[in-house]
């Protein structure tokens, strides 16, 4: 497993990612990323063992690729109505996951503490 090296990179994408998913949930990740480097998230949450969050993640992923055209919409604007249904979709998902145990950080922590 790969620590977060206080100050480092990964943990200033973690610490990122943590604040776009209180911000705004899953809808605000993606539309942050712009569909640039979701990979690259996913990869990030499998080096510190984040399971549950990359879980999360990866059906956020699913939700974007099931519907195509209103992830493009949602892209080009957060409040049209073309990409409603899908950041619907995500905000469910987003209230599944923040109100359930545990947090991103605190599963980083639980997993760097772990044998």
């Amino acid at each position: 497993m790969e620590n977060p090296e206080p100050g480092g990179e990964l943990e200033s994408r973690l610490t990122a990612l943590e604040r776009d998913l209180r911000q705004g949930g899953f809808a605000q990740v993606l539309f942050n990323a712009r569909g640039v480097g979701l990979a690259d998230i996913e990869d990030m949450l499998i080096a510190v063992r984040a399971r549950r969050a990359q879980d999360y993640y990866v059906r956020a992923i699913r939700l974007a690729l099931d519907d195509k055209s209103g992830y493009q919409a949602f892209l080009a604007d957060w409040h049209g109505a073309d990409g409603l249904a899908l950041r619907d979709k995500l905000q469910l998902l987003s209230i599944e996951y923040l109100t359930g145990e545990p947090s991103l950080m605190a599963e980083i922590l639980a997993r760097r503490e772990a044998p």
